[in-house]
């Protein structure tokens, strides 16, 4: 089907909710169709309309898509949702797995019992404000920017709104200790925001920030900044003095005006400044052969370029301001850019008397005075890309060595065989930190390497990632195991989601009761054989071809031999019915790489026993 996406649900919130954020957040219009019958699921099973007989559902780009994950990566990524690269994708699948845990928690106490919902709703708000929350908080308070990723609206952004006013139905005053959410709050109230603004015409080109101001509602950040400057009379007395103040002083005026068009020699000094900001923002982020010569050039051109022309300047005119002899952007603008050079080196303007002056001047300024003070909304020097390393190690005085990347779990399957699994398909090599007692868990805790408090963690290009859906996606991608195109990945995203609901059910079958082991055990093979498997043999003999999708190993292949295996081992003769999945099961397991992961002695872990089963209880607390 073409036109307005297409969701089939209850008509109720359930897991078809945050996609209906999402499409929402991304001003996309869709229909519904409500399932209020058995006889109308059952139907839909029978017209093959789902892929592995569950809903959600959404038809949208001629797919008919279901597993919730998989239909929200796509939509993110369609609509420019999900992030600018590999990196901030990655620190959204992140954030939005550990929302994802929250979600489910209150997504499942309505149907509690009674005599539980107490205890659950205290959970609830005991997760929220002490394991997830303080998580945001600390993102948003570290980067202070106005979205949680790349300062740019995301798929995490969505999540986490939809999170917090799922939380506050039930907790209404869970924010009071989360300033910086409470902020982000007055973004979004409720789901038809976003799209009401850009329907209703009040976001010019559909974007925010947007400010409501004088009557008018302003959007474009340097077009908000420069009225705000003239209501304040901070923008010059005339189009001259506004002119200087542009083109001596505002990166943003800088950019607006190319040298074609303004080839004064101001406009080329503007353009020394910009680079000057460049460098001082970009010094701590080079690598350490390159910082001693990076430095240099930074300290020569700040005191050799650009700070004499501002002491040449406050000279020639012996006035106590750079422009007209009042308070302007310009004056504050310098000033930011001495304290960010003087960060680097403390005695940079001990050539330059009026510039001292000039410091202690403005920065005297009550209000400049207060914003300098500790405890005030002023933000370190810091950028996204270390944001992302500072949030993924938890330690800012840390560093993750580069090289192999290292696993930390328990020494047994569990979340992270499937990393294990997907590593050793691309042929990477890994080393493992194996967490043998409560203690060794802790101590990961108590460091601040963990951003939600759980494992796996996998510690890899120079981050400490955490949610096993998040790190598998970034190696999927990382190595050219996650389709060519969105459509691919859609595909690859929706078989994943359904082994992984397969190889749940295994995972967790060792801890369950041993009077429901044989029931249970039973019911993996039912859905093995009847809902999942069936998917899989149909998808190779309609394609024909070697590999689940696009006619290349990718991901979803992996995770499906992966399963194979696991259901082997609970019922040998599971493909008996399944040809194509035999010969499947045979040629990706004599891939390389993957046949030296099955040989005896690699890295690949045995089926949990009762004993390992005993150690997970007794380091988890289970």
């Amino acid at each position: 089907m073409s036109g307005k996406p297409r969701l089939t649900y209850l008509n109720g919130r359930g897991r078809m909710e945050p996609i209906r954020w999402l499409l929402a957040a991304a001003g996309v219009e869709f229909e519904e169709v409500y399932l209020e019958t058995k006889e109308q699921y059952d139907k839909l099973i029978k017209d093959g309309f789902l892929l592995f007989q569950q809903v959600p559902l959404v038809e949208i780009d001629g797919m008919k898509m279901v597993q919730t994950r998989a239909i929200m990566s796509y939509i993110a990524g369609k609509y420019n949702l999900y992030g600018k690269d590999l990196k901030e994708r990655a620190l959204i699948d992140m954030y939005v797995e550990g929302i994802s845990d929250l979600m489910q928690m209150i997504l499942v106490f309505p149907f509690s019992p009674p005599d539980a919902k107490e205890k659950n709703l205290e959970s609830i708000k005991e997760r929220a404000t002490n394991r997830y929350f303080p998580v945001f908080e600390k993102v948003l308070k570290q980067h202070g920017q106005d979205f949680l990723v790349g300062n740019k609206f995301s798929w995490a952004d969505v999540q986490l709104i939809e999170a917090i006013l799922a939380v506050e139905e039930k907790v209404p005053d869970v924010l009071s200790g989360f300033p910086q959410l409470q902020f982000e709050e007055s973004y979004l109230e409720k789901k038809e925001d976003l799209t009401k603004l850009q329907k209703d015409g009040s976001l010019l080109f559909q974007q925010v920030p947007m400010v409501e101001i004088d009557g008018m509602k302003l959007v474009q950040t340097r077009a908000i900044a420069n009225y705000i400057a003239t209501k304040y009379n901070l923008y010059g007395k005339d189009v001259k003095e506004r002119a200087l103040y542009c083109n001596s002083s505002t990166f943003a005026c800088a950019k607006m005006h190319s040298p074609d068009k303004n080839p004064s020699q101001i406009d080329m000094y503007v353009e020394g400044m910009f680079d000057l900001n460049e460098l001082l923002l970009k010094y701590r982020y080079l690598p350490a052969d390159q910082k001693e010569q990076h430095f240099a050039n930074m300290m020569d051109k700040a005191t050799n370029r650009y700070f004499p022309v501002f002491e040449k300047v406050l000279k020639d005119h012996g006035k106590d301001f750079l422009v007209g002899n009042q308070l302007s952007r310009a004056d504050v603008q310098l000033l930011e850019i001495i304290l960010m050079a003087e960060e680097y080196n403390p005695d940079i303007l001990a050539k330059f008397p009026l510039l001292q002056s000039f410091k202690a001047r403005i920065s005297n300024i009550p209000t400049i005075k207060k914003f300098l003070q500790p405890g005030s909304q002023r933000k370190p020097l810091i950028r996204e890309e270390e944001i992302i390393i500072l949030i993924l190690s938890g330690n800012k005085n840390s560093q993750v060595m580069a090289g192999k990347p290292k696993l930390h779990y328990t020494k047994g399957r569990g979340k992270m065989e499937s990393i294990r699994w997907l590593l050793a398909a691309a042929g990477v090599e890994f080393e493992e930190e194996f967490i043998e007692t409560k203690e060794d868990l802790e101590k990961l805790r108590n460091d601040g390497v963990l951003l939600f408090q759980q494992v796996p963690m996998v510690e890899m290009d120079g981050m400490r990632m955490v949610q096993t859906r998040a790190i598998l996606s970034y190696i999927a991608a990382k190595y050219n195991l996650y389709g060519k195109d969105l459509k691919e990945r859609a595909w690859i995203d929706m078989y994943v989601e359904g082994t992984t609901d397969l190889m749940g059910m295994i995972m967790y079958l060792p801890f369950q009761p041993a009077d429901t082991k044989e029931k249970n055990l039973a019911l993996i093979i039912e859905r093995a054989t009847t809902r999942y498997f069936p998917v899989y043999e149909k998808a190779l003999k309609d394609h024909g071809q070697d590999y689940l999708v696009g006619n290349k190993l990718s991901w979803a292949d992996v995770h499906l031999l992966e399963a194979i295996l696991m259901v082997e081992e609970c019922k040998p003769d599971v493909l008996s019915a399944f040809p194509l999945l035999q010969a499947f099961k045979g040629r990706i397991s004599n891939i390389p790489t993957i046949k030296k992961f099955l040989q005896p002695g690699s890295q690949r872990k045995p089926p949990t026993d009762e004993k390992f089963v005993a150690v997970v209880r007794k380091i988890f607390n289970i």
